[in-house]
């Protein structure tokens, strides 16, 4: 009798962030908290990724600036229409940067955000309990049982 391997049913997180330091800091929180994280340097990558893994991919969480011609507005918005059950989480430091620009559904956390508030909403959207309530601004849809 051979042993059967389970899958790994963790839902799938990816982190989309050119920063090394910030992408390692929000791979790691979520990993830590039973997520798998996948990582991209920039929306293209990303995309690519959902290409080949789109299926397994839960919650997209990216920053609003990534280096190449995609942005995390315009990814969140290519997402929307191809990937429309993959929640999308977009995150910026720059002030410039605000909820009001997004025109898809998807959640605005500006930087720095606090950890308690990306594991809040993360677990909502990937279908699991969050441990509090998020003090986060949403734009758009709320994550799936928040609604």
């Amino acid at each position: 009798m051979s042993a059967v391997i389970p899958s790994d049913t963790r839902p799938v997180i990816l982190v989309v962030e050119d920063e090394p330091d910030e992408r390692f800091l929000a791979a790691t929180l979520l990993e830590e908290t039973g997520f798998r994280v996948i990582e991209a340097e920039t929306a293209e990558r990303a995309l690519a990724i959902l290409n080949d893994q789109g299926d397994a991919v839960s919650v997209v969480f990216s920053d609003v600036r990534t280096p190449g011609p995609i942005g995390g507005f315009e990814l969140a918005r290519i997402i929307g229409v191809t990937w429309p059950r993959v929640r999308v989480l977009l995150t910026s430091g720059d002030a410039g940067d605000q909820p009001s620009d997004l025109r898809v559904s998807a959640t605005f956390i500006p930087k720095p955000w606090r950890a308690p508030d990306i594991l809040a909403w993360v677990q909502a959207a990937a279908g699991r309990p969050p441990q509090r309530e998020p003090g986060i601004d949403v734009i758009g849809s709320p994550p799936p049982g928040n609604r």
